[in-house]
């Protein structure tokens, strides 16, 4: 049994995750900064430590004792800076793994990590650890995703983003890249390494195909806008104009191929899921038909 530290609180991966590795009888603290969370922790047979990741402190007495942690840095949309905040709590998280001591870390990146240099910098905060063995775990686009464009899909009749039509996209499932770090963390090989995590890959039209049959309307386009274009509906959707040219960025190699180029060059380090976009699609018609 191992004493293992869950951030991200109850979110899309941390929650498949925590429930798996309570599952297999390890103990398993879930940090999270809401206090009503405490009692769904609970709940899955974890314990919980309630906090702010700005609290160097409370994150290294959250951190003592355990013998794996998984980082993940929650998106802060409050935040205009995106690159700026996940370097912070990047850097509080070593700051506490290594105080206490933590040999075996499991941070979660992204697939931009590999093309994006600036981002490339955030995984080093964690791989340039004395003594730590860290796994880079970089999933690809996420279905839930998806939930984002309900508005648009209802009002416009299409999906619209600076990627589209015959651009190819790798989507990850969250059960899938809970699956992807418990293999990381009950696996017996302390190297440093990279994982990417693809549960589907396919063109956005391709795609939408399959989003729009599933919600009855199988004609469902996925259209290509400018970057000005997209700019301009991020910050009237409510994002400062830095964290919307910082989303921007991060979509704009995939219309240039660069995504899918990334994950051919790491066949070896690719964890393949089990989720088929088409098994999402029921879950998204659901959520889709109640709204």
């Amino acid at each position: 049994m191992m004493k293992i530290i869950i951030t991200g609180s109850l979110g899309n991966i941390s929650k498949p995750l925590t429930k798996a590795l309570v599952q297999k009888g390890h103990s398993v603290t879930v940090i999270s900064s809401k206090m009503e969370r405490e009692k769904d922790i609970e709940a899955l047979g974890a314990t919980a430590a309630i906090g702010s990741l700005d609290d160097i402190d409370f994150l290294t007495e959250s951190f003592t004792g355990a013998d794996v942690v998984y980082c993940m840095t929650p998106l802060d949309l409050k935040n205009s800076d995106l690159k700026g905040w996940i370097t912070e709590i990047s850097r509080n998280y070593a700051h506490a793994i290594q105080k206490t001591g933590i040999k075996r870390v499991i941070a979660l990146s992204g697939w931009v990590a590999g093309i994006f240099p600036s981002y490339k910098e955030i995984e080093s905060i964690f791989t340039e650890l004395s003594g730590v063995f860290v796994t880079q775990i970089r999933p690809g686009s996420f279905y839930s995703n998806f939930f984002d464009s309900i508005a648009m899909i209802k009002e416009m009749g299409m999906l619209a983003s600076i990627y589209g039509g015959e651009d190819r996209i790798v989507f990850s499932a969250p059960a899938d890249i809970a699956d992807a770090i418990v293999e990381e963390i009950i696996s017996p090989d302390f190297t440093n390494k990279v994982r990417y995590v693809a549960s589907d890959e396919m063109t956005c039209n391709e795609a939408a195909k399959i989003i729009g049959t599933a919600i009855g309307k199988p004609d469902l386009k996925w259209a290509v806008i400018s970057e000005v274009e997209m700019q301009k509906a991020l910050e009237t959707a409510g994002l400062s104009p830095k964290l919307a040219s910082d989303i921007v960025e991060m979509q704009v190699p995939i219309h240039k191929g660069l995504m899918s180029k990334e994950f051919s060059l790491h066949q070896s380090e690719v964890i393949n899921g089990k989720i088929k976009l088409k098994d999402f699609a029921k879950e998204f018609a659901g959520i889709f038909n109640d709204k």
